[in-house]
């Protein structure tokens, strides 16, 4: 490393001035000042709390300081996540702020708006190793962990930062990814880009930095040339004490009944796995990432199934299931705590209770106080920071998170404990405590199994360590040979990845079932087929009239369905649409008939115009209140439908026979009005999946706290998908209005299910994040077609709700397995 001085010549490309930040009475940052300079590596360590994330949150626009500022390259910087990057700022975050519905070209696309696909492929192969290798195609919620965090690094490379912040960027990584990226760092400093790195890793950050900050409870305790600092010191510094011996001394391996026994185990990603465990023994399991121990692990636990081979835990093999495994005593902690360890919205106290209920229970009622002497209990002995039980866990740091989430599985008692990367996220100080719990486990005659990517932990902490590669166990080391360099010797011994082109080909299909197109095409085949039953049945079916009345109301009902889709993309359900649609009939009563008091045209834009401003209110409450969408909307429902009825109590007022025609006229043998919103559809196809507004609309509905994050304008996105859907359900209402000729007050109501029908049948996803105009549009022709073809078939209107109903439940149901992530964990 070449010398660092300790104030460079050169100006510093960022610069972070007096920023301090509380959360209520809470003090994040107290006035810390830090600066980074081009072409060096400045490390930030501490624990966790310390406020390294809510510093790296402000610089990056996601938090505004309370006092202070940022400036980048010379200018000073907006609160705005867009803004910052703009300026030269990017962030590849510990959590990846990904979208998980789009690929992996889009969301690299939501970084950098132009970038091509050769640019894009060109980015990936240059952050990942072959190992952990993705298609552009695949959507990012099929990715591993580790390859979510390359996609994350990518995405912040792409918009070419001057300022580069990683944030635990390794924890994931295998020792080839660990070396690969160091790599990528080194080049980026010899670009005269400006690093900073965030690790709880002191070995990666003594191997990387040029230049070194300890923070501590929100203050800056010292910052130095990194290599004028020993490992030691650092810890000092980070714990405001010295620390002591990290790992606990290893115990004495006992020869008892051995309290678990693997036997030719094999699963999804592994083969022919065979384990006996020891008393007091902890066995941690390595390899390069994708090579079957996580998946082992994960079969151990009875998350996944076994297809053959034999578990014993005390010599009693646990029966399939998840809870069945628990209730034989088998302990979990998965790798990703947010999405399958805690619940993030409950308190420290009733996460730890989940895993107890039966124990702080009498006669099916739980016992507050045996609850939070639970809840209090872990959080002594793990040393939890939090102000109290009741806090939230959405509201701890990472490391806090994992203490909570190692704690309510530790409390269980179990005979196996498993876990999947036991300190990830978790400062040097806590690290101490867990390490301590594990061996106290062990020492107890539990078995414990880790899997973890940091060889030193391996080392420190396990008696006995298996090393996977293709699936399959291919070394074992114990004693002496338990050493980083060992396992790194073995790893690198063993970095064949196992052959998957049968994998390949399922993915192939898989992602052609899980298009947003294909159920525009299914639906379309399925429509002509009850087209030809009911010819068959009928000759006077395929008439030019019912034709053309069939096309003129499923344009109406895609209308419909279009505004449906737009909250839905969002992750909402609009269920005012039936209504507004409906007020639009009975305003057409009065602005739009043969004597329009504000003429024809200008009655319409009237109409429109309202409905468009009940859908700013939509989001504009939506935003304001923070209440889920179908609650607003439910009001809305209600209060709109009163007011349709009290303009018209009864059907009256004729539609302007002049807009009628109009309405009703012919392109060909097609209406008009057919042809357009066929257009139309294919148009907005290519702007949601073609152009960035729609990609961003996309994206809030897939996450939105993520897309808030890479500064994509979240609130004016929702804001506008529900101004489209009041515009669009008032356009359906205009037209419907020519169709049916008078102002009746009840006509649009059955358009909120229809809609939502249309919607679902063509596969939009009602979490947000995925859906099709095209696919829209052909569940709204199928619907109609439907309802079109029954009086032909002499059946009665029950069987319209037994036929739409029961192809809606097949698609929901098809839609959802064909698109189940298949997730490498």
């Amino acid at each position: 490393m070449t010398d660092i001085m300790e104030t460079p010549a050169a100006e510093p490309v960022l610069v972070l001035d007096a920023i301090s930040k509380s959360f209520g009475p809470v003090k994040a940052l107290k006035g810390v000042s830090l600066k980074a300079w081009p072409g060096e590596v400045h490390a930030i360590v501490g624990e966790n709390g310390a406020g390294k994330s809510t510093l790296i949150n402000c610089a990056a626009g996601v938090l505004a300081p309370n006092t202070g500022t940022v400036t980048i390259a010379g200018r000073l910087a907006k609160a705005q996540p867009a803004f910052v990057r703009e300026m030269g700022l990017s962030v590849a975050f510990q959590h990846p702020a990904l979208a998980p519905d789009l690929t992996v070209l889009e969301n690299l696309r939501l970084a950098r708006k132009d970038l091509s696909m050769e640019a894009a492929q060109a980015l990936l192969d240059r952050v990942s190793t072959k190992a952990l290798a993705m298609d552009l195609k695949s959507r990012a919620g099929e990715l591993s962990l580790a390859q979510e965090h390359v996609l994350e690094i990518a995405r912040a490379l792409a918009s070419r930062p001057k300022v580069f912040i990683f944030d635990e960027p390794t924890e994931p990584f295998q020792d080839p990814e660990v070396r690969h990226l160091f790599k990528l760092i080194a080049e980026l400093k010899a670009e005269g880009t400006a690093i900073i790195y965030i690790s709880h890793r002191l070995k990666e950050v003594m191997s990387i930095a040029d230049r070194l900050s300890v923070l501590r409870d929100g203050d800056l305790i010292e910052t130095r040339v990194a290599s004028k600092f020993t490992p030691q010191e650092i810890v000092d510094l980070i714990v405001g004490r010295p620390l002591g011996q990290v790992f606990p001394a290893k115990g004495k391996i006992g020869t008892g009944p051995k309290p678990l026994v693997v036997a030719g185990l094999s699963g999804h990603g592994f083969s022919n796995v065979s384990l006996e465990m020891r008393p007091g023994e902890i066995v941690g399991l390595a390899g390069v990432e994708g090579q079957g121990q996580r998946e082992f692990l994960r079969a151990l636990a009875g998350v996944s199934p076994a297809t053959s081979g034999d578990i014993r835990v005390d010599m009693v093999e646990p029966k399939a299931g998840v809870a069945n495994f628990r209730r034989a005593g088998i302990a979990f902690v998965p790798d990703d705590r947010h999405a399958e360890g805690l619940v993030l919205s409950l308190s420290i106290k009733e996460n730890e209770g989940l895993g107890q209920l039966e124990r702080i229970s009498s006669n099916g009622v739980l016992s507050e106080t045996r609850e939070k002497a639970l809840a209090e209990k872990i959080h002594a002995d793990l040393r939890v920071k939090a102000p109290t039980v009741e806090t939230p866990v959405s509201a701890l740091s990472g490391g806090n998170q994992q203490k909570v989430l190692m704690g309510r599985e530790m409390a269980m008692g179990p005979k196996l404990m498993l876990v999947d990367e036991p300190t990830k996220g978790v400062d040097v100080g806590s690290r101490s405590d867990i390490y301590g719990k594990l061996r106290e486990m062990a020492n107890q005659g539990v078995a414990v199994i880790v899997c973890s990517a940091d060889g030193v932990e391996i080392e420190g902490l396990c008696d006995r360590v298996l090393v996977f590669s293709r699936g399959r166990v291919v070394a074992e080391l114990s004693g002496a040979d338990v050493n980083d360099a060992k396992i790194t010797e073995a790893n690198l011994n063993a970095t064949g990845i196992r052959e998957a082109a049968d994998d390949v080909s399922r993915k192939t299909r898989s992602r052609w079932l899980s298009s947003d197109q294909l159920p525009a095409g299914i639906l379309v085949l399925l429509s002509v087929l009850v087209m030809g039953i009911t010819q068959w049945q009928s000759p006077y079916f395929l008439s030019a009239f019912s034709l053309q009345s069939i096309a003129t109301l499923t344009a109406i009902l895609a209308l419909a369905g279009f505004a449906q889709m737009f909250v839905m993309m969002k992750g909402g359900i609009d269920l005012s649409v039936g209504p507004v649609a409906g007020l639009a009939v009975v305003l057409a009563s009065f602005l739009v008939t043969d004597t329009p008091p504000l003429g024809t045209f200008g009655g319409i834009l009237a109409i429109l115009a309202l409905c468009t401003l009940i859908g700013l209110a939509h989001g504009l409450l939506v935003e304001k209140l923070k209440l889920p969408a179908i609650v607003i909307t439910l009001a809305t429902y209600t209060g709109l439908q009163g007011l349709s009825l009290i303009l018209r109590p009864s059907p009256a007022g004729m539609i302007g026979g002049d807009f009628m025609d109009g309405a009703q006229a012919l392109v060909g043998p097609l209406p008009a009005v057919f042809v357009v919103i066929v257009l139309a559809a294919v148009a907005a196809e290519y702007l949601l999946f073609r152009r960035p507004a729609g990609r961003a609309l996309r994206a809030v509905g897939s996450n939105p706290k993520s897309a808030e994050m890479i500064g994509l304008k979240r609130a004016r996105i929702v804001i506008l998908a529900f101004v489209t859907s009041g515009f669009l359900a008032g356009l359906a209402g205009v037209l419907l209005s020519a169709q049916v000729g008078i102002g009746s007050p009840t006509t649009g109501i059955s358009y909120t299910m229809m809609s939502i029908t249309a919607v679902v049948l063509g596969g939009a996803q009602i979490t947000g994040g995925r859906g099709s105009f095209l696919s829209t549009m052909a569940g709204a022709f199928f619907i109609q077609t439907i309802v079109a073809a029954l009086p032909f078939l002499n059946l009665g209107a029950v069987w319209q709700y037994v036929l739409i109903g029961g192809a809606t439940f097949i698609a929901a149901a098809l839609f959802s397995t064909a698109r189940k992530p298949a997730r490498a964990h």
